[in-house]
């Protein structure tokens, strides 16, 4: 089966989630969940198709290298992303955000450890920075504003979630209009 003829709906995260946490772990990388993984570990109901993982910049080598070695075929590779499908419908998709190290600092040292898929349990990206991330992605991809902004408004509904942090990075985009449209319809 081509990679483009995968049913991602019968992916097996949890296998996925380990196989790269082994790795990371084996070679010094911190990472953290991002995208539908981190929404559902933060309590919203949301379907996701794929793994979504930020890790920096730096090792974006060694990354791409350790997927192609399992199998997965590099879709893109970017500054900042990569997409990697494999044929095998339990290993699916997974997504790679790549971040500088002054941004990894801050979304690392405040990732949770939370319980993701099964018994797996990885850290998870803050709910703020989570929303600042889906907020970059509606700056450059306005159709995704529908479901993006969404999973912000369910974000912001969270009890301790800093949304002044969240409004100020929304502003700083250039996106605080889009905030303020998200923030009364929450």
């Amino acid at each position: 089966m081509s990679p483009a003829n995968v049913n991602l709906t019968t992916m097996r995260f949890d296998v996925v989630l380990r196989t790269f946490a082994d790795f990371f772990e084996r070679e010094g990388i911190r990472y953290a969940v991002i995208g539908g993984l981190a929404m559902q570990a933060w309590g919203a109901s949301r379907f996701t198709k794929d793994t979504d993982i930020v890790v920096t910049r730096t090792d974006r080598e060694a990354v791409v290298h350790f997927a192609e070695s399992l199998g997965f075929e590099t879709l893109f590779v970017g500054p900042s992303h990569s997409n990697h499908l494999h044929s095998n419908e339990d290993l699916g998709r997974i997504d790679f955000m790549y971040v500088d190290e002054a941004t990894a600092e801050r979304v690392f040292s405040a990732a949770t450890p939370k319980p993701i898929v099964g018994d797996v349990i990885a850290p998870v990206v803050s709910p703020e920075h989570l929303a600042m991330m889906k907020g970059l992605a509606m700056k450059f991809a306005p159709q995704r504003i529908p479901y993006e902004g969404e999973d912000v408004r369910l974000l912001l509904k969270l009890p301790d979630i800093d949304a002044d942090v969240v409004r100020e990075y929304f502003e700083q985009q250039g996106l605080l209009g889009l905030f303020d449209a998200i923030w009364k319809a929450r």
